[in-house]
């Protein structure tokens, strides 16, 4: 019995580190990170945490260049400028949801300091071995993509009517019949390019998401934007050659 227990465990732990290996390799091969502090009058405070693209993969590098992933700027600019007065982007980070021998999906995380702190967000979703952005429609037939956008809208407009409760209690002292009428009208010219550009994959799913459009001082009236959709409702729409959805 004493045997068995130790044989047991053995196989469990040898199965958990094979595992976690595994999941490791997933895309550690592909990048890696480099911590980049940042500080201001010598104080360490904040940091950048840059996706590093293998040499083996020359165009994803390209892509995923410290211009490409600062709007523009090269690192040293970035740095300099936090260096200056605590300016710019003052915090990176990406997330890697989705990697296969083709395509990768990730998000990356912004906050930025200006007239007032914000921040934001870029979804990814790129070949591999080109850098160019992997379009939804190599996967998704037309009548699937044309569902997908219908019921995105559907859902958006729905969840701007909810919260429309949530304006109203606070008309009281502020009219905020303008902040409405901007995200119906945001809602109702939503084209299928913005919503259709903009996913990631995931293991279990898609996840599609549009930009916010309210400025800083009302963002809090902002609806949720990110919509998941399971793999499983999209099985009729898969198109002959699709390379992640099966």
């Amino acid at each position: 019995m004493k045997h068995f227990l130790f044989l047991s465990i053995f196989i469990l732990f040898f199965y958990c580190s094979y595992a976690q290996k595994e999941k490791i390799s997933d895309y550690s091969n592909i990048i890696t990170t480099k911590k980049v502090i940042l500080k201001y009058q010598n104080n360490p405070a904040d940091s950048l945490m840059i996706p590093i693209v293998s040499d083996k993969y020359p165009e994803l590098k390209k892509a995923l260049c410290d211009t490409n992933l600062f709007f523009g700027d090269r690192l040293t600019a970035v740095v300099q400028r936090y260096q200056t007065d605590e300016t710019g982007i003052t915090y990176f980070n990406y997330q890697i949801v989705y990697v296969n021998n083709d395509v990768i999906s990730l998000k990356l995380y912004y906050e930025i300091m200006g007239a007032y702190p914000d921040d934001s967000q870029q979804w990814l979703t790129l070949n591999i071995h080109t850098g160019k952005a992997y379009p939804i429609s190599k996967e998704i037939n037309p009548d699937g993509l044309k569902w997908i956008y219908n019921t995105y809208r559907e859902l958006l407009e729905k969840r701007i009517t909810d919260d429309q409760s949530e304006l109203n209690k606070d008309s009281v002292n502020n009219d905020h019949t303008d902040i409405y009428n901007d995200l119906k009208a945001s809602a109702d010219t939503l084209s299928s390019d913005e919503l259709l550009g903009n996913y990631v994959f995931t293991d279990k799913g898609i996840n599609f998401t549009t930009e916010v459009i309210l400025p800083h001082a009302v963002r809090n009236f902002e609806p949720e934007r990110e919509w998941f959709v399971p793999y499983s409702k999209l099985r009729p729409y898969i198109l002959p050659n699709a390379i992640v959805l099966k």
